[in-house]
C-alpha cells in the first residue's frame, strides 16, 4: 500500500471513530453546521433573530470578510473552522467566562451580552475581536490594532438589526470588540 493510501486510509478510521465517539456522547449537541461560509462551519444554536434572517449567512460572510482585512488575514486561516453562536450569556474560554473564545479550530460567541440584552446583529457580537485572535493570535492583547478599531466599526455601520419586532439600527459597539494592550 503507498503512503498516500495508507494516509487516506488513517484519515477515514480517524473521522469514522470521531463520528462514533461525538454520536455516542449523549450530549445533544448538533453535530451538522447549519450552513458554512467560504470553508468555516457555522452552527446556529441560538434564538437571537439577526440568526433567524434570511441575509444572517451574507452578513456573516462581509462581516469575517472585513474582519480579516483589518487583521491581515485570510480565509485560508479559517478553512474548516468551526463558528458557534449560543444564546447563554457567556461561553467558557480557558477556564473563565467571555462573550467570545476562539480556541485551536473554533469560535464560540453569545449573542447575548448582560448589560445590553440580545444582540441585534452579528456585528454586535464579539466576532470581530476572535477573528483578530484567528488571524494573528496575540493571546495577551499586545497588538495595538485591539484598541484602533473605529474604522472597522464605520465599515461595517449602517446595516440594519433585527428583534423579535423586526428591523431595528445595527449598533456596533466598539468597546465591546477592544481589549486593553497587554492583558489576557
Amino acid at each position: 500500500m503507498s503512503l498516500a493510501s495508507t494516509q487516506k486510509l488513517f484519515a477515514v478510521i480517524a473521522t469514522v471513530a470521531l463520528a462514533a465517539c461525538a454520536g455516542g456522547s449523549g450530549g445533544g449537541a448538533e453535530q451538522t453546521p447549519s450552513f458554512s461560509v467560504q470553508g468555516v462551519n457555522v452552527f446556529v444554536e441560538t434564538s437571537a433573530a439577526f440568526a433567524k434572517a434570511p441575509d444572517f449567512p451574507s452578513r456573516l460572510e462581509s462581516t469575517i470578510d472585513a474582519a480579516l482585512r483589518y487583521w491581515g488575514g485570510s480565509w485560508s486561516a479559517l478553512d474548516g473552522m468551526s463558528l458557534t453562536l449560543v444564546d447563554e450569556p457567556t461561553v467558557p474560554c480557558e477556564g473563565v467566562e467571555a462573550l467570545g473564545c476562539f480556541e485551536g479550530g473554533a469560535i464560540h460567541l453569545t449573542t447575548r451580552d448582560p448589560g445590553l440584552g440580545t444582540f441585534a446583529c452579528v456585528e454586535e457580537t464579539v466576532l470581530v475581536h476572535e477573528i483578530g485572535h484567528a488571524a494573528i493570535g496575540d493571546p495577551n492583547h499586545t497588538d495595538p490594532r485591539w484598541m484602533e478599531m473605529d474604522s472597522l466599526a464605520t465599515e461595517l455601520g449602517g446595516r440594519e438589526g433585527y428583534t423579535s419586532l423586526g428591523e431595528v439600527p445595527c449598533t456596533t459597539y466598539v468597546s465591546v470588540w477592544r481589549h486593553p494592550l497587554g492583558s489576557p
